[in-house]
């Protein structure tokens, strides 16, 4: 019997689920590019901005990247919620922890915000590593 836990994901879940993923990651690098230069500008520290709400809505509302990133976020949820409807979350979310990598990578190599050190890579391999292995039981538990 073919259960959802057993069933095999076709071209079309994988897609969606990259797609979801894709556009969540998308949408972080755009609130972070909408959101630096907030900071800068008003000079005031998160604190400072959390303790503030009609200062920070005032800043944040009308920026164009951190809109397009809610917006990317939202379809992003959209798409995750068709890939829930036919996938069990235990197949899906670990595809999620490959925002961690691609962000780490970006902020890396694009952003130049971040020096990558050995634990970094040794997180990535372990990511890496937990998606594989969960792949695998996945394989044998049919």
């Amino acid at each position: 019997m073919v259960t959802a836990a057993t069933k095999p994901l076709t071209v079309v879940s994988y897609v969606l689920i990259l797609l979801s993923v894709g556009l969540a990651i998308s949408g972080q690098i755009c609130l972070r590019a909408g959101m630096k230069p907030v900071q800068e500008e008003t000079g005031m520290t998160t604190k400072e901005l959390i303790s503030k709400p009609v200062t920070f809505v005032q800043k944040v509302i009308f920026r164009p990247l951190v809109f397009l990133g809610l917006v990317l976020f939202v379809v992003s949820a959209m798409f995750w919620l068709v890939v829930l409807a036919d996938i069990p979350l235990g197949i899906a979310y670990p595809f999620v922890s490959l925002t961690y990598i691609i962000v780490l990578l970006y902020d890396w190599k694009i952003d130049k915000s971040y020096a990558i050190n050995v634990w970094n890579w040794v997180g990535v391999a372990a990511i890496v590593g937990g998606v594989l292995l969960l792949s695998i039981g996945r394989m044998h538990a049919k």
